[in-house]
């Protein structure tokens, strides 16, 4: 029995570590304009677009109410994962954006949302980004589909 309470303790330690190491996005950016799920909603409701940077199987699943899928094809493992990130291996077809967007994926930990953001504004689209992602908005009893 006190083997097994040790397997235990030693496993709850180690996924406690995973979950502290996991690289969480920035909570602001001077490259976009950074939203939080009320700005957001009201936003959406003035008729905002909003675009999902989650993975088409994600988006079909579920997604904010009447947003469009722009998936943000995030390659280069987690040392990418930062502000400053080498787009060179990423894929995002910024060509297809419309001209304003509320940019999301899923929350803190997902960078999809962010880059899709941080991209789009550098190649002169006004973009916002919720870093809350589709949890926040989902938390908050807003609209999705």
């Amino acid at each position: 029995m006190k083997s097994f309470s040790l397997i235990v303790v030693f496993l709850l330690g180690l996924s406690s570590f995973a979950i502290a190491s996991k690289p969480t996005t920035p909570t602001s950016t001077d490259k976009s304009k950074f939203v939080t799920v009320t700005q957001a909603k009201a936003l959406y409701d003035k008729g905002l677009k909003f675009c999902d940077a989650r993975k088409p199987f994600e988006y079909a699943a579920e997604h904010i109410k009447g947003a469009i899928s722009t998936y943000y094809n995030e390659k280069g493992g987690k040392k990418n994962k930062k502000a400053v990130w080498d787009t060179s291996k990423d894929k995002f077809d910024v060509a297809k954006l419309p001209g304003t967007c509320v940019y999301y994926c899923n929350g803190p930990a997902c960078w999809k949302g962010y880059k899709a953001a941080v991209t789009a504004q550098k190649n002169g689209k006004v973009s916002y980004w919720l870093r809350a992602g589709i949890p926040g908005w989902k938390k908050a009893g807003f609209p999705t589909k």
